[in-house]
């Protein structure tokens, strides 16, 4: 047996076989031919939305791809009559044939699988496969993230400060809130758009003031922020923050705060006032130290500074005391507590607050403080002086702001009592009528009037509270005496419980109807209380107004003689001595006087500013005027003392004014218990508004015209000693309208509106009051009062033709911008900067580099 191996055949073989001479006939081996694959392209065609341009890959079986791609195999054979692809699970699949060795297939594939291509010709079927796999990468969710920041000065105004981001791109981003009522009721949910981001990841800011919501005690809104991709292939998906929730404080949370701001109102005016009088006994000290010595020395810079870290302090409980005001103001418009009087007097309070913070005071520390640097003692004792009167009107100021603010807590304490006791007494009746006609459930009915006792009962106690406050008064409010009415209700009201225990419903409505109706009455006697209390309350500051004023007018007419004696007494005569004294018994008797200016000012808040301004003036010249009388200084002193005489004049007049407006308001009382301004806010003598000036300037101009006609009578060019209280009158009727003209310049120069017609105005009525004074009229006086009407007259016309044209003007409601605070936004600009830095990144990067970069950035911002 003979053999032979034909090895590694490639190709087709002829042969025989032989043995010497012997040979068979010739054979062929035949090489059947097997399939083969040369080579294969893929061509990738992403989806449009992802914005990758499409790829060509030669030999590359293994493919990463986004998902929603068309993936297209072009595959060139060798000896193949046919090729099937199989995917997992699924039958192998014969693809088309192009030519004699091309084939071509595509799918879109949407998840990972493994695929098989089987390869096989008419003598080798199935004669070699090759395995490949395809991973997809999905459009992932898109990210959010927000950070939320409350304002401090306004606890309902939201500041949101986010990022979004996505794989491939973001399409649209809103706010989005929910608002739940108090009664459980459930609104529609509301969308705010935000603008449509641009890129792949986004910052973004957001403002949200639920005080533009008109939302109710108890009502809660539910929000988040939503963010929506740009998915092509599955559709747009979108991710929420968190939910977060905002509860309107309800009514007793609202009172509970106001409560607790009262208290801490109270206190920081009492640090307030604390404070103020350490200053005054350590600026005392000082300068008694400082008359003492020569010069000044370190240990007294040291002094001054402490005086200027005490000045920080009370300002600043002063401020705490302002804010927690305003904060109660507002919750009070919360809960729609806007009784006309009461708004009033917190609008004066609101503006007393303004003006205890006045710059002057500190403004004197600090030069103090200077002129003890630069060694300087006599200036800064003249300083410490003003310091000093300075700072006693601060702290009588405080003491009355501490008393007013009692008397308005202990006010608005009784109204919210008289309109709880009405809103219970509709209940309790409500309630009557639904038990009489078996509208409601028993143990509905049961659980109602449980609730009315306890509501009934908290009233009480909160009665107590009141007049337990109010006792606490210098000038306590008149409170009527309701506790026999309190226990006849108490009894109809458990009477009506008892009778809705045993079924007898008939029986219990009348107790529900007699409970409702002597509540009624309660609350009407309480009102009463309060009308009657305000209108004694008028009475007895009219009867202090007009002492005042004979007392004002007396020292007006002895300042005045003293100051003419004066005039012909030389300084070294015995004379010139007891005059002297004259004049410091004039400042004694206005110490006097000021006793009860301060405590009109307490219970009159719209005139207290202008009582204590001028109060303050005077006492000021009347001291600088006795300093300079006992230098032998005569001639400035008699300057102060006509300052004097102009400041107790212009005092009298607005005082005649408030009491006249006292006598208009009495009128109209009887069915208001409601106090408006007195005068002493620019008004004239017959209580005309500001814009009517000009017809008391007129009846001044009238009068003058008279006097200086009775003194051509008279055959002098000075009035007599009879005209003297006609003078004195005129000049503080003048200097009254002087000053609402300085005080509209004031104004109109804040804004940046200058008037120089009123400028001129002023100077020539100030001319006018010296020439009143001094009793030396003259027909250049005339003359000059004329221009000053026509000048009115034209002042006003325009002020009307104004006020017109901004009555014509639009006022459709506008939105209100919200002013992000400045470190929140520059919290926001480096936040922009990162975004920026993000979006920069090379789009020529591979995905899984650009994969491995957002992954940093969001490590960097997570780090943070």
């Amino acid at each position: 047996v003979f053999r032979y191996k034909f090895a590694s055949v490639q190709k087709d073989v002829a042969f025989k076989l032989f043995s010497g001479t012997v040979s068979t006939p010739q054979f062929e081996l035949e090489v059947l031919k097997k399939p083969n694959i040369a080579g294969f392209d893929v061509q990738l065609d992403y989806p449009e939305y992802i914005g990758r341009p499409d790829e060509m890959l030669s030999n590359q079986g293994e493919l990463i791809v986004p998902q929603g791609t068309t993936i297209a195999w072009l595959i060139n054979s060798e000896n193949t009559d046919d090729i099937k692809v199989s995917f997992a699970g699924g039958k192998p699949l014969s693809i088309v044939r192009q030519g004699s060795s091309r084939f071509t297939f595509s799918k879109k594939v949407m998840s990972d699988e493994p695929y098989k291509l089987l390869i096989s010709n008419a003598y080798l079927p199935k004669a070699d496969s090759v395995s490949y796999s395809i991973t997809v990468v999905p459009d992932l969710y898109p990210t959010i993230a927000v950070e939320k920041f409350e304002d401090s000065l306004n606890k309902k105004r939201l500041f949101f400060v986010g990022e979004a981001g996505d794989d491939y791109g973001l399409r649209s981003l809103a706010f989005n809130y929910q608002i739940k009522r108090n009664s459980g009721q459930q609104e529609p949910l509301q969308r705010a758009p935000l603008p449509n981001p641009t890129n792949k990841a986004v910052s973004y800011q957001y403002t949200f003031n639920t005080a533009d919501l008109q939302l109710r005690p108890g009502d809660e809104v539910s929000y988040y922020f939503e963010v929506f991709d740009n998915d092509g292939v599955n559709g747009s998906k979108s991710t929420k923050t968190g939910m977060m929730v905002y509860t309107q404080p309800s009514v007793q949370q609202i009172e509970k705060e106001m409560a607790k701001n009262n208290d801490e109102i109270k206190d920081d005016l009492k640090k307030a006032m604390k404070e103020a009088q350490k200053i005054q006994q350590d600026l005392q000290k000082l300068r008694e130290k400082m008359l003492q010595q020569k010069d000044v020395d370190w240990q007294m810079k040291k002094e001054a500074e402490k005086l200027m870290q005490r000045q920080q302090e009370m300002e600043k409980k002063i401020d705490e005391a302002k804010k927690n005001f305003e904060e109660n103001m507002k919750q009070q418009q919360e809960l729609n507590k806007q009784d006309e009087a009461l708004m009033q007097k917190q609008e004066q309070l609101q503006k007393m607050f303004e003006e205890l913070q006045n710059p002057e005071m500190k403004e004197l520390l600090k030069q103090i403080e200077e002129l003890m640097q630069k060694m300087d003692k006599d200036q800064a004792l003249e300083k410490m002086e003003d310091m000093k009167f300075s700072n006693e009107e601060m702290q009588k100021e405080l003491e009355r702001m501490e008393e007013l603010f009692k008397q308005l807590e202990v006010e608005s304490m009784m109204q919210d009592q008289i309109d709880k006791l009405e809103e219970l007494a509709e209940k309790q009746d409500k309630l009557s009528e639904d038990t009489e006609g078996d509208k409601k459930d028993q143990e509905e009915l049961k659980k109602e009037q449980d609730k009315l006792n306890k509501e009934f009962d908290d009233l009480e106690k909160k009665q107590d509270e009141m007049e337990k406050k109010n006792e606490e008064l210098k000038r306590k409010q008149d409170m009527p005496d309701t506790k026999q009415e309190d226990k006849e209700i108490q009894k109809d009201q458990e009477d009506s419980k008892e009778q809705l225990d045993k079924k007898e419903n008939s029986k219990a409505s009348k107790k529900q109807k007699s409970a409702a109706s002597k509540m009624k009455n309660k609350a009407n006697k309480m009102k009463m209380a309060q009308q009657q209390g305000d209108k004694e309350q008028i009475e007895e500051d009219m009867r202090a107004i007009r002492q005042l004023l004979e007392n004002l007018v007396t020292l007006s007419f002895d300042q005045e003689q003293v100051m003419k004696d004066f005039g012909p007494t030389a300084e070294n005569t015995p004379r010139y001595v007891k005059l002297t004294q004259q004049q410091k018994k004039l400042q004694g008797d206005f110490g006097l006087i000021e006793d009860s200016l301060q405590a009109l000012a307490t219970r009159q808040a719209a005139i207290q500013t202008f009582v204590i301004g001028k109060v303050t003036n005077i006492k000021q010249n009347m001291s600088a005027a006795m300093d300079k009388l006992e230098d032998r200084k005569k001639y400035e002193g008699q300057g102060l003392q006509q300052r004097t005489m102009t400041d107790v004049n212009e005092l009298a007049l607005m005082l005649s004014e408030a009491m006249q407006n006292m006598q208009n308001q009495m009128s109209n009382m009887p069915g208001s218990g409601s106090c408006p301004k007195p005068g002493g806010d620019g008004q004239g003598k017959s209580g005309k508004p500001k814009d009517k000036m000009s017809e008391g300037q007129k009846g001044l101009n009238e009068d003058l015209k008279k006097q200086l006609e009775q003194m051509k009578k008279g055959g002098g060019g000075r009035g007599g000693a009879g005209m003297s209280k006609e003078f004195a009158q005129m000049a503080a009727r003048q200097a009254a309208m002087r000053e609402a003209l300085k005080k509209k310049q004031k104004e109109l120069q804040e804004r940046g509106k200058g008037d120089k017609g009123l400028q001129d105005m002023i100077e020539d009525m100030e001319k006018t009051e010296t020439e009143l004074v001094n009793k030396t009229l003259n027909n250049q006086t005339i003359q000059r009062q004329d221009q000053i009407l026509t000048r009115l007259l034209e002042s006003e016309k325009a002020e009307r033709e104004r006020k017109e044209d901004e009555e014509r003007k639009s006022t459709a409601a506008r939105e209100q911008q919200n002013e992000m605070p400045p470190a929140l936004k520059e919290y926001i600009k480096k936040r922009q900067a990162e975004i920026e830095q993000y979006q920069k990144v090379s789009p020529n990067l591979k995905p899984y580099y650009k994969n491995l970069v957002e992954e940093y950035f969001k490590t960097l911002k997570g780090g943070r």
